[in-house]
């Protein structure tokens, strides 16, 4: 009976350590209350404060909405809407200062309340969230605004095999539009050439798994990526093996 006691306290000595290698820290770099014209930006800083490597998951929730306003997130050149899940891998002590929420704001006065949410991957329990509030003084002018809403993409078939066909439409205004694929890790492995005002009509380009570089990627989740004027709009897919 006591042996069992002392194996047990051993057990649990041994994964004390181990669990509390995983540790980082979240901060807004800006006053959480902002207020914008235009578009209302706020920048975070994660940093791996523990002693492995680790995967985060980010994602953004609306937790007091203003009718018609739209928002989005990033990490690094990778944005998505409120409810995709993105993720962010840092090596032990490295820090990740690209992290940032946009909110596009219609006319009029209002305040919207977010809440940007992170958690470890390699320890679930470890999780963090910062609320910002965004003002909307002024805003996009209602042609332009309208034109973002209008933004769509969708994929088929997903998952996908051998190739899939990305679909997208958009508004007027736009000066180019940007098509990009980024693995899960937010790495850039696939950009489309440019498209320019003279196509600005509901669009699909068929994509056959490759990267830039004409290699196979390997099965797992991607993500796919337009760009209209800085606003992105962004699908998940998953390639099978």
């Amino acid at each position: 009976m006591h042996k069992s006691i002392l194996a047990l306290l051993f057990v649990c000595m041994l994964a004390v350590p181990l669990f509390a290698q995983y540790s980082f820290n979240f901060t807004c770099l800006d006053d959480t209350i902002q207020e914008g014209i235009d578009v209302i930006r706020f920048d975070f800083l994660l940093e791996n404060s523990g002693s492995v490597p680790d995967t985060y998951a980010f994602d953004l929730r609306v937790i007091d909405s203003v009718p018609g306003w739209l928002e989005q997130y990033c990490i690094g050149a990778l944005c998505a809407e409120p409810g995709v899940i993105l993720y962010d891998y840092l090596d032990v002590g490295e820090a990740d200062s690209t992290i940032k929420i946009e909110v596009f704001p219609t006319p009029g006065f209002a305040t919207e309340i977010l809440n940007l949410h992170v958690q470890s991957v390699g320890n679930p329990s470890l999780q963090d969230s910062i609320n910002v509030y965004a003002i909307g003084i002024n805003a996009i002018q209602e042609n332009e605004y309208q034109s973002l809403r209008n933004i769509s993409l969708t994929i088929y078939p997903n998952p996908f095999d051998r190739k899939t066909d990305i679909r997208y439409s958009i508004g007027h205004g736009a000066e180019s539009i940007e098509l990009t694929i980024f693995d899960i890790s937010g790495r850039l492995i696939k950009q489309f050439p440019r498209f320019t005002p003279d196509a600005l009509h509901p669009t699909h380009v068929s994509w056959d798994g490759t990267d830039d570089q004409g290699l196979a990627i390997p099965a797992g989740i991607y993500f796919i990526q337009v760009d209209q004027n800085g606003f992105k709009k962004t699908a998940t897919i998953i390639r099978l093996k």
